[in-house]
């Protein structure tokens, strides 16, 4: 029995140690490069908006990883030529934190806010100076992981890495 209560113990104080390691790293991941793998292609600023643009790398499905570099929280508001039928995508990324974006559309464009009283979707920023995109071009999605959705909200480089993976998406190099 007390061998049993040893091997116990030892299980229990290595996953204590564990997940205090990986509390640790997260609390570290302050890392604003960009990851391993994400290029800076797939995107334009134009007039103070951030376009993004999946279809330059080919017809697939495309995931953005976009850094926030300013002191607070950045909005990003969908902005659309026609009404139609599907969900605005419209984000927050906190400061210095990393938002993932997956699409399969032809182009996106969003324009970017920091929040003021004095504006209700708050005061318009440009996205240039405001964010920092790298386009992932071969990713590989399962079928059930298709589609236009904010992936990650808002969190350090390593952590957004990871979240990618864990929803099983493989970006590959």
């Amino acid at each position: 029995m007390t061998i049993i209560r040893k091997f116990v113990l030892v299980v229990m104080s290595i996953g204590i140690g564990i997940s205090l390691g990986w509390a640790e790293s997260a609390e570290k991941d302050n890392d604003n490069r960009n990851p391993i793998g994400c290029r800076d292609v797939g995107y334009r600023f134009e007039l103070e908006t951030l376009h993004l643009l999946p279809q330059e790398a080919g017809p697939q499905q495309s995931m953005y990883f976009l850094f926030n570099q300013l002191n607070q929280s950045v909005n990003l508001y969908q902005m659309r030529d026609t009404d139609g039928r599907t969900l605005y995508l419209n984000h927050s990324i906190n400061q210095h934190q990393w938002g993932v974006f997956s699409t399969g559309e032809k182009e996106l464009k969003f324009i970017c806010t920091v929040n003021d009283p004095k504006f209700h979707f708050g005061r318009i920023v440009d996205c240039a100076e405001s964010l920092r995109v790298c386009e992932f071009t071969h990713v590989i999605y399962g079928m059930n992981n298709r589609g236009n959705y904010w992936l990650v909200n808002s969190y350090g480089r390593n952590a957004a890495v990871n979240a990618v993976i864990r929803y099983g998406i493989i970006p590959a190099l």
